[in-house]
């Protein structure tokens, strides 16, 4: 046997699969995992072996915590991520845009320096989307896991540069950081990737991208480019008021789907709950010229009420519509056994 291979009974010592597993699950499959995984690396390198490792452990990790696609909780983390993916790709190209533009995002020398920060913060997020968009999910979450690592990086950079403040950025890493874990623990065989649903995530994508992007250049033509500080601008009252909205209006595109989804009879309501979910991260999301910087103050929470205002009433008028729909099927049954 060569370096590059490991018996399967090598690998099973060193990296103990059946312990990681609950004792019940254990008990009943425990054989068969052991068996499966065996046959599965028996002639493969080390490398596949390990891969193979992996995905079964997460499984069995994913049965531990509850978050399987047989759980409720699995469920609803899996109906967000589609939807979670749209939203911070959609919003990271916004963030490229301001980055791009605003003269001062960034301390780190040349306008090249801070479109290659930019564009490699950004690039992982929208190629992520694209292959959701093309159903290849497992690739998807890789370059998830690589965007959410470039967004903390690219903060730590930022903090380190000279002049930078340091709460500047604190809140966007975070809001990130959410959207990429919910995104990596959702259970990868109860994400829905018909071409429907792959159409809708990027349609939503698109409708995020495009509203923000206006008003984003709407900001920086207003920004008052003689004035250094950058937390001391502030904008007219009218203008203000349309970027707090902007911030929501990821949570609004998204409320939107939750309300299609949840008035459709058939629909499960765990996966149209996992909508609703994908749409709280952007309470996290801060409205300029508070952009960046960390306290909650007024405009914060002006935001965080329209995001629940949007789930509260895409719910209420959801349950109604799917009531009616359900009753409007039945009726008709109903009479024709009579």
């Amino acid at each position: 046997m060569t370096h590059s291979h490991l018996p399967a009974p090598g690998l099973l010592g060193r990296l103990p699969l059946d312990v990681l597993y609950p004792a019940a699950y254990r008990a009943a499959h425990g054989a068969e995992i052991t068996a499966v995984f065996a046959e599965a690396v028996e002639h493969t390198d080390r490398r596949t072996a390990l891969r193979e490792w992996s995905a079964l452990a997460a499984h069995a990790v994913r049965l531990r915590t509850k978050l399987s696609s047989r759980d409720p909780a699995g469920r609803i983390i899996a109906g967000a991520a589609p939807f979670l993916l749209a939203g911070g790709a959609a919003v990271s190209l916004v963030h490229l845009l301001l980055d791009l533009f605003l003269s001062d995002s960034w301390e780190l020398g040349s306008p090249a320096v801070r479109i290659a920060v930019g564009a490699a913060q950004t690039a992982p997020w929208v190629l992520a989307l694209l292959c959701a968009a093309l159903g290849r999910w497992t690739p998807a979450r890789a370059l998830v896991l690589v965007a959410v690592v470039a967004r903390i990086v690219g903060a730590v950079v930022a903090q380190a540069a000279p002049g930078a403040g340091l709460d500047r950025g604190s809140s966007l890493p975070v809001l990130w950081s959410v959207i990429g874990v919910l995104v990596l623990v959702a259970p990868p065989d109860a994400v829905d990737l018909t071409r429907q649903d792959r159409s809708r995530t990027t349609a939503a994508a698109l409708a995020v991208a495009l509203p923000m992007s206006g008003a984003a250049a709407l900001w920086l033509n207003a920004w008052p480019y003689d004035d250094s500080f950058y937390r001391h601008v502030s904008f007219p009252p009218s203008y203000q008021a349309l970027f707090d909205v902007a911030t929501a209006w990821p949570a609004f595109v998204i409320g939107l789907a939750y309300l299609g989804l949840l008035a459709a009879p058939d629909t499960d309501p765990l996966r149209a709950a996992g909508i609703a979910l994908a749409a709280l991260p952007w309470t996290l999301l801060v409205a300029p010229p508070q952009y960046g910087i960390g306290p909650a103050d007024v405009h914060n929470l002006f935001r965080t009420g329209i995001v629940l205002a949007v789930l509260a009433a895409a719910t209420t008028l959801g349950l109604l519509l799917r009531t009616r729909r359900h009753t409007g099927r039945t009726e008709p049954d109903a009479a024709s056994v009579a």
